[in-house]
């Protein structure tokens, strides 16, 4: 975007004509600067990461998995939803669950991940397992995200069995777009381009004139 104005040249027959575009006020001057400032915010550098129960114990090659999404530097207390879909939906009720995935401090690892809201029921299951609360038992730990790490669980207390939950990086993962943080910074950017060309134009109102005439 350009803003033109027009600044007065004397002709030798004594006409008076306007040059057009003497100064010029060219936006796509200052655009590398905004997509730059909009550049930092662009990507939000999520990490995700899969998770996966083993649940075997209930029905062979059963098991229930998820994605969540953790921020760039996950601290202690930091906490994630997670949708867990079974392998084996026809086995359970419900067919989905949605949980929570917790991380906390570790022991010989920086963190934990841990997890909570995990009940279904297992129709053709026993007096034992019919109804299922899993419970954190040992949970994963790791040095730092993302990670590959496994961890113990038990279903209901006392358990009626227990088994091993693990997690990893999901590799096709990539920053997602934060759309919001970039249209705010381009509207800035328009606002104050009208802004500098409305001052300009006004201050050059005196001398700046888009016509022809005769002395």
């Amino acid at each position: 975007m350009s803003v033109c104005i027009m600044t007065p040249s004397r002709h030798t027959n004594g006409v008076v004509k306007f040059v057009p575009c003497r100064k010029v006020i060219q936006m796509k001057k200052f655009l590398p600067c905004v997509l730059f400032i909009a550049s930092t915010g662009l990507m939000r550098a999520d990490i995700i990461q899969s998770i996966s129960f083993d649940l075997s114990d209930l029905h062979p090659g059963s098991t229930l998995s998820g994605t969540f999404s953790l921020p760039n530097s996950p601290v202690s207390g930091d906490t994630a939803p997670v949708l867990l879909s079974f392998s084996d939906p026809q086995n359970y009720s419900p067919t989905s669950i949605n949980a929570t995935i917790e991380i906390g401090s570790g022991t010989f690892l920086a963190f934990t991940v841990g997890f909570s809201g995990i009940t279904f029921t297992n129709p053709s299951g026993n007096m034992f397992t019919l109804n299922n609360n899993l419970l954190p038992r040992g949970m994963a730990q790791c040095a730092s995200f993302p990670c590959t790490a496994t961890g113990g669980f038990q279903d209901n207390d006392p358990p009626a069995f227990t088994s091993t939950y693990s997690i990893a990086p999901v590799a096709s993962a990539v920053p997602e777009p934060a759309y919001s943080f970039l249209i705010s910074v381009l509207l800035a950017a328009f606002v104050l381009a009208r802004v500098v060309a409305a001052r300009r134009v006004s201050s050059s109102s005196s001398t700046g004139v888009a016509h022809t005439f005769h002395r």
